[in-house]
C-alpha cells in the first residue's frame, strides 16, 4: 500500500502544472523596480511578465490583437504569438525556446527574448532572484512631459475588468473640461476618433470592429480647455 501510494505522489507531482507564479522575483528595468499588475511566472525556467509593463518601459508600443502581438520602439519591430515559439525581430524570423501564455486574462511574455529583441541587457542574480534590464537599442526614447497631478483624470471608463461581448461601447467621463475637437482615441492601437461623440459630460465610441478574446488597451489623449495636454489611458479584457 505504501508503495502505491508513493507512485501516487509521483505521477501527481509530474502532473501539476509546469508554471509557478514567482511572487519572490525582483525586475529592475534602468534602474526602476517593476511593479506589475499580476506578479511574474517562472516557467520551463524562463521568467515570464505581464504583457505591458516591460515593453512600455523599454520606450515599445504594444497592439495586441487576434493572439498576436506587435511592439514597436527604439528603432526595432518585435512580432509574437500565443502560444508559438516562433517570433519575427525587424523583419527577420527568430525561434524561442518558450511561447508566450495567457493566464487569468493576463497575457505573459518571456522577459529575456522581450528585453533584448529591444537591443537591451539582461542580468540575473540567484541569490536574490532578481532580473536586471539595462538600456535598449536605437537611439532613446525622450520621455514625455510630467503632467501637474491636476491636469486632468478619468472620472468614469467603460468598459472595465473582463466583457463578454465582443460589440463594445468606449465611454468615459474626465475630471475637468477638455477640448472636444483635440481629443484622440485609440483602442489597441487603432484610431476610433471619428466616431467619438459627446453627451454632456460622457464622450463615447463605438469599437466599429469585434473584440478579439484577451485583453484590450484604451488610450485617450488631448488637451484641457486651458491648453494643458493629457494623455490616458485604461485596460480591459474580453473572455
Amino acid at each position: 500500500m505504501t508503495r502505491l501510494f508513493s507512485i501516487f505522489l509521483l505521477l501527481a507531482a509530474f502532473a501539476a502544472p509546469s508554471f509557478v507564479a514567482a511572487q519572490s522575483v525582483t525586475v529592475v528595468v534602468n534602474g526602476q523596480n517593476m511593479n506589475f499588475t499580476q506578479p511574474p511566472i517562472v516557467r520551463a525556467g524562463r521568467v515570464f511578465v505581464p504583457l505591458r509593463g516591460v515593453f512600455e518601459q523599454l520606450g515599445a508600443s504594444v497592439v495586441y490583437s487576434n493572439g498576436q502581438i506587435n511592439a514597436t520602439g527604439r528603432g526595432r519591430t518585435v512580432s509574437l504569438n500565443i502560444g508559438s515559439e516562433q517570433a519575427t525581430v525587424d523583419g527577420q524570423p527568430q525561434t524561442m525556446d518558450v511561447a508566450p501564455f495567457i493566464v487569468s486574462e493576463t497575457t505573459f511574455v518571456p522577459l529575456r527574448f522581450i528585453s533584448q529583441a529591444l537591443g537591451a541587457s539582461v542580468n540575473w542574480n540567484d541569490s536574490t532572484s532578481t532580473v536586471t534590464i539595462s538600456g535598449g537599442g536605437g537611439a532613446p526614447v525622450p520621455m514625455p512631459p510630467q503632467q501637474p497631478p491636476s491636469a486632468v483624470r478619468f472620472v468614469n471608463v467603460s468598459p472595465t475588468g473582463t466583457v463578454f461581448n465582443p460589440n463594445q461601447t468606449i465611454q468615459f467621463q474626465f475630471s475637468r473640461g477638455v477640448r472636444p475637437s483635440a481629443l484622440r482615441v485609440r483602442v489597441d492601437g487603432n484610431s476610433v476618433t471619428s466616431g467619438l461623440s459627446q453627451s454632456g459630460r460622457v464622450f463615447s465610441v463605438n469599437v466599429p470592429w469585434p473584440l478579439s478574446r484577451g485583453p484590450h488597451h484604451v488610450r485617450v489623449n488631448g488637451m484641457t480647455v486651458d491648453g494643458v495636454p493629457f494623455d490616458l489611458s485604461w485596460d480591459f479584457a474580453r473572455a
